[in-house]
C-alpha cells in the first residue's frame, strides 16, 4: 500500500506538532489571546510570536519566560505557574518615569527596606495602562536570590550553582489583595533595576496556539 501512495498519491504531508500547554512553546510559536475585556488592550485579541525563550532559577522553582512580540512592537513577557492550579503570568516593563508617575517613590524607596512592612499605593491612573494596574499592593517577597540564564534549557534544568552563563539578581514582589496584579522587581548585580507591572491570569486567555513556520 504504501508502495502505491507513493507513486500514486503524491508526497507525504509532514505532521504538525500540536501544542497542548503553553509551557510547551518554542521560539517561533504564536499564540492568539481572547477577546475577554479584563484583558489589557496591548493582549486583548492580539496574536505574538514567541521571540525567544529565557530561563529563571531560585532555589526552589525554575522557571521559563516567553518573550512575545506582536504588532505593537512593544514586548510583554510570560510565564506560567502553579499551586493548586496553573495560571499565566503577563508582563511589561516600565521605565523610572512610569514609576514615579504612577507611584510615590518615597513609598517605593521602602519596599528595599527589610524591617518595613511597605504598600505601595497607586496614585495615577493612565489610560495605556488599563487592566495592568491594582489599586494598592502588598510585599510578598524580599530580595529573594534568583539567576537568570537568556537560554531554554528544557527538558533539562540549569545548574544548581551560579556559572558564568547566568547574571545574579534580588528579585522582589507586592501583589494586589485579591492576588491578580503584581508589580515585581529585579535588582542585578550591576545595580541596574527592572520593574514590571504584572497580571495574574487564567490559561483559558489563551484561544490559541500553533507552531512557527520553522517548528517542525
Amino acid at each position: 500500500m504504501g508502495f502505491f501512495s507513493k507513486w500514486f498519491g503524491g508526497e507525504e504531508q509532514p505532521q504538525v506538532t500540536k501544542i497542548t500547554h503553553p509551557k510547551q512553546l518554542k521560539q517561533g510559536d504564536v499564540i492568539n489571546f481572547s477577546d475577554n475585556f479584563a484583558l489589557p488592550e496591548l493582549i486583548r485579541k492580539q496574536s505574538y510570536q514567541v521571540n525567544q525563550v529565557n530561563t529563571y532559577q531560585f532555589e526552589h522553582k525554575v522557571i521559563n519566560e516567553f518573550v512575545l512580540l506582536g504588532g505593537h512592537n512593544q514586548q510583554v513577557f510570560m510565564s506560567v505557574e502553579s499551586d493548586d492550579e496553573e495560571w499565566l503570568n503577563l508582563s511589561i516593563k516600565v521605565n523610572r518615569n512610569q514609576v514615579g508617575q504612577l507611584f510615590d517613590l518615597e513609598q517605593f524607596a521602602e519596599v528595599f527596606e527589610e524591617e518595613v512592612q511597605p504598600e505601595l499605593a497607586l496614585q495615577q491612573q493612565t489610560p495605556e495602562l488599563n487592566n495592568w494596574l491594582a489599586p494598592v499592593y502588598f510585599r510578598q517577597t524580599y530580595a529573594q536570590r534568583g539567576y537568570f540564564y537568556q537560554k531554554d534549557f528544557r527538558p533539562s534544568k540549569p545548574a544548581l550553582e551560579e556559572d558564568d552563563d547566568s547574571e545574579a539578581f534580588d528579585y522582589f514582589c507586592l501583589t494586589s489583595a485579591d492576588e491578580s496584579c503584581s508589580v515585581e522587581i529585579e535588582v542585578w548585580s550591576d545595580g541596574d533595576t527592572d520593574v514590571l507591572l504584572t497580571i495574574h491570569r487564567p490559561l483559558a486567555d489563551i484561544v490559541d496556539m500553533y507552531p512557527g513556520a520553522d517548528s517542525e
